[in-house]
């Protein structure tokens, strides 16, 4: 990686620095990642002398600083938050038109399963989606967002039993639509006691909510091995993912729910 040689062990936000910063982010992209998170180019960091996780809130801070100084680009990191809402222009609205058309439909597995894949972060949602043609993919953001799953579910699954005490309209949802025999869902929840506890909390209240199982596909300490990090440790999965690789997880996660290697 170009900008590592001579490496201090002390980190010293330099110039040096930050072009060993940019070298990893490109290393992100290269492997085929659009969406790029502080935490992920982190991650990349690890191998090289001083560079650990705790450097992470300081990497903010600093990446930050330098966007708004314009010694870094906006745009390289998708760490932005908030909600938003920004009209749009007739000659956006006639392109959001033509790009729905060559947009990937919700489709049905091979097994004839509508395929669900809950996320812990958001900032991988977009390029896991990508590597599931026609598959639901949703973040909690590390909690049970409650209304925001309860959306995307009914969505998913037509109106659910407890909302038509209170008189809501039934609806169908996209299983019924297509026909599918069902929904089968995992989830993927950071390598520490706090994904675990994500994961037991989502698979109760789906399970109660929806009638609905959940399976955890990972992070297993294998898959944390093959990624060159310490099984003793914690790690968060946007940064995991990142050393773990792209075209690997995408060939794994198609695997897990039935869908052919491309």
């Amino acid at each position: 990686m170009s900008g590592t040689k001579g490496m201090r062990k002390a980190i010293r936000w330099d110039d040096a620095t930050r072009e060993t910063i940019l070298a990893a982010w490109q290393k992100l992209r290269d492997d085929g990642w659009k969406r790029i998170s502080i935490r992920k180019t982190l991650y990349q960091l690890l191998d090289l002398p001083g560079w650990t996780k705790k450097h992470y809130d300081t990497m903010c801070t600093k990446t930050g600083k330098w966007r708004d100084d314009g010694d870094m680009r906006f745009g390289l990191f998708s760490d932005e938050g908030g909600a938003d809402h920004v009209p749009m222009t007739p000659s956006e609205i006639a392109d959001a038109l033509e790009a729905l058309r060559d947009a990937t439909p919700a489709v049905l597995g091979p097994d004839g399963y509508l395929h669900l894949v809950l996320w812990e972060h958001a900032g991988d949602v977009d390029d896991v989606a990508d590597m599931l043609d026609g598959a639901i993919v949703v973040s909690s953001g590390g909690q049970i967002r409650r209304e925001h799953l309860h959306r995307v579910m009914e969505q998913c699954v037509g109106t659910c039993s407890s909302c038509a005490r209170y008189g809501v309209p039934k609806r169908e949802g996209i299983l019924q639509e297509l026909g599918g025999k069902g929904i089968r869902a995992l989830m993927v929840v950071d390598y520490d006691k706090g994904g675990e506890d994500i994961y037991q909390a989502h698979r109760r209240w789906l399970k109660r909510i929806f009638r609905m199982e959940l399976k955890k596909w990972g992070v297993t300490p294998a898959q944390v091995r093959a990624a060159g990090l310490p099984v003793h440790e914690d790690h968060q999965l946007e940064g995991w993912s990142g050393r773990y690789g792209r075209e690997r997880l995408e060939r794994e996660l198609r695997a897990a729910i039935g869908l052919a290697a491309r």
